[in-house]
């Protein structure tokens, strides 16, 4: 959907499911103060507060180690696909696929180690992401490492397939994007969305490893803290409203409050973004009358952590082997699956 479809379905449903990836562009919007509220910038400031934070604390950061464990995956890689244990696929080599590659750093210190590892001389590397931004980004390093890399802007949840006969595939997931699923606000764990989820995923390719990193810290105090932190990157999609849609001049995105609400038990947590709105709001967005009224909660995204044990159940049902599951045993987990052929 287009961010006006998504943004009338947030308003009118008070629930959007492809918001997510939308927060993390570029745009023009203003506060009433003039600060930029542009997502890729308040990100980029949230991620830097966020590791400097640890270094200080002397506590884990999410990013910092999700690197060390994709460090940890590049090195262990060819044991998972044994591809060179097969001359004619260890002459050709295997493709990578990244659902949602991330910033520059991200692609250079997670992906592109990987692609490396496994290149040959028809294997491909394949980009996937909502964010024209990033990939955009990504697109112009110098000679982009001389390595084949296609780049799509696309849903990375869409089940489509991008490998055909007998091409080898590792496709790989970081950044916790995979937490960001679509599902409802509910006490029992989201076992439907999550296997679907895999499936298409899976999809991508007839025989395919999949490597997805994945939140298991289900503390709900530790995650409230962590989101809450930087309410200004979650809202700033209102701010972009304001700037590019076609809305009249009585919409205010100072009208929302952000807050993370939090549900699960041992299995998962879910962490539902919402936007809380403070006064009574009227305003026209292209010619649809959008009311709002105060206390209205708008589900923004989620963000999901699973335990181990249900990670692997769900991985089961979706037709995958579990072969290998990294963690830095403080709540940051990468896990490794086959598809069986």
């Amino acid at each position: 959907m287009s961010f006006l479809e998504t943004s009338l379905e947030l308003f009118q449903q008070k629930y959007a499911p492809d918001l997510g990836p939308e927060q993390y562009a570029h745009h023009t919007g203003l506060d009433r103060n003039g600060n930029s509220m542009s997502g890729a910038l308040l990100w980029a400031k949230a991620e830097t507060q966020r590791i400097n934070n640890a270094l200080v604390t002397g506590t884990t950061n999410m990013v910092d180690a999700e690197i060390k464990l994709a460090q940890k995956l590049q090195q262990r890689v060819r044991d998972y696909v044994q591809w060179y244990h097969q001359d004619e696929r260890s002459r050709k080599g295997v493709s990578i696929l990244d659902y949602g590659p991330g910033t520059v750093r991200a692609f250079q210190q997670k992906t592109l180690p990987l692609v490396t590892s496994l290149c040959g001389e028809t294997s491909r590397c394949i980009l996937v992401d909502r964010s024209n931004e990033f990939l955009c980004d990504i697109r112009q390093l110098p000679s982009a490492f001389g390595l084949k890399i296609e780049f799509m802007r696309h849903d990375i949840f869409s089940g489509r397939r991008y490998f055909f006969g007998d091409e080898a595939a590792f496709v790989v997931m970081f950044g916790r994007t995979f937490g960001n699923l679509a599902a409802s606000i509910s006490d029992t764990p989201p076992v439907e969305a999550v296997v679907q989820a895999l499936k298409k995923i899976s999809n991508s390719a007839k025989r395919c490893w999949v490597a997805i990193s994945i939140g298991s810290d289900l503390r709900k105090d530790v995650a409230k803290s962590y989101y809450e932190a930087h309410p200004d990157f979650q809202l700033n999609v209102f701010y972009r409203m304001k700037a590019e849609l076609p809305i009249d001049d009585n919409f205010d995105p100072e009208v929302f409050d952000y807050e993370a609400d939090i549900k699960g038990n041992e299995k998962f947590m879910q962490v539902i973004h919402t936007a809380i709105v403070k006064r009574n709001s009227t305003f026209y967005l292209k010619d649809k009358s959008i009311k709002l009224f105060n206390g209205d909660r708008l589900h923004l995204k989620n963000s999901l952590s699973f335990s181990e044990a249900f990670f692997k159940e769900c991985a089961h049902l979706a037709g995958l082997a579990s072969i290998d599951v990294l963690s830095d045993n403080a709540g940051s987990d990468i896990h490794v699956f086959e598809k069986a052929t």
